[in-house]
């Protein structure tokens, strides 16, 4: 029997971030991720999700009104959307040029399906290597997500203890989830112009595909 889906909560951000962006937020919940193999029910709606999806679709993508968003907002916080796509645009373009939605494993899949059905932005993080609650702020000086080094202020994910990765850039190192994962925290970034409705549906849909719901 299907597990009953997690109540998502509300994520903090920064008081100066806040201010300057005050669209900006994080919606997160922690849901069991019932083995590693794709799902079959979810690998056949990204099939038919790639059935119905066409060039034209992707051309006018980012016309739609939640795309658009991402795209002012990445504007705002100086990232080009045309170097670096919004999450639905980014899972767009795989799919045009792979011929189709490939699998990935069951975390990749629950992701890449909640992306399509809503646009929003939507990331996984192992539960078991992250301090929950997970925030929005501005990267502290020496600081370092994925081996990398950040910029003093470059607005990122954290958790209590470290950034985890940059605001709109998937996570990686040990703190991403994937096929060792038992548990995924997934955390969903809103922006002026994106509905709380779209930002808890994608939740629901990712956390439905993780734990057979």
């Amino acid at each position: 029997m299907a597990s009953e889906q997690p109540a998502a909560r509300r994520g903090t951000v920064d008081r100066p971030l806040a201010a300057e962006y005050p669209g900006l937020r994080l919606d997160w919940l922690v849901a069991d991720c019932l083995g590693s193999a794709s799902d079959p029910g979810v690998a056949e709606r990204l099939a038919l999700l790639a059935d119905r999806f066409t060039g034209r679709q992707a051309l006018t993508l980012r016309q739609s009104p939640v795309v658009s968003a991402y795209r002012s907002f990445f504007w705002q916080i100086g990232i080009d959307p045309d170097s670096q796509q919004t999450p639905a645009e980014a899972v767009a373009l795989e799919r045009l040029q792979r011929g189709g939605n490939p699998l990935g494993g069951r975390v990749a899949d629950a992701l890449r399906l909640a992306v399509l059905e809503t646009s929003v932005a939507l990331y996984g993080f192992d539960a078991g290597a992250v301090a929950a609650p997970p925030m929005i702020r501005a990267a502290r000086q020496g600081e370092q997500a994925d081996g990398r080094a950040l910029a003093a202020g470059t607005i990122v994910l954290a958790d209590r203890e470290r950034a985890l990765c940059e605001l709109f850039t998937p996570p990686g190192g040990d703190c991403a989830a994937g096929r060792h994962s038992s548990s995924v925290l997934l955390a969903a970034i809103g922006v002026d112009g994106v509905g709380e409705l779209p930002v808890a549906e994608a939740l629901s849909i990712a956390a439905g595909a993780l734990s057979g719901g």
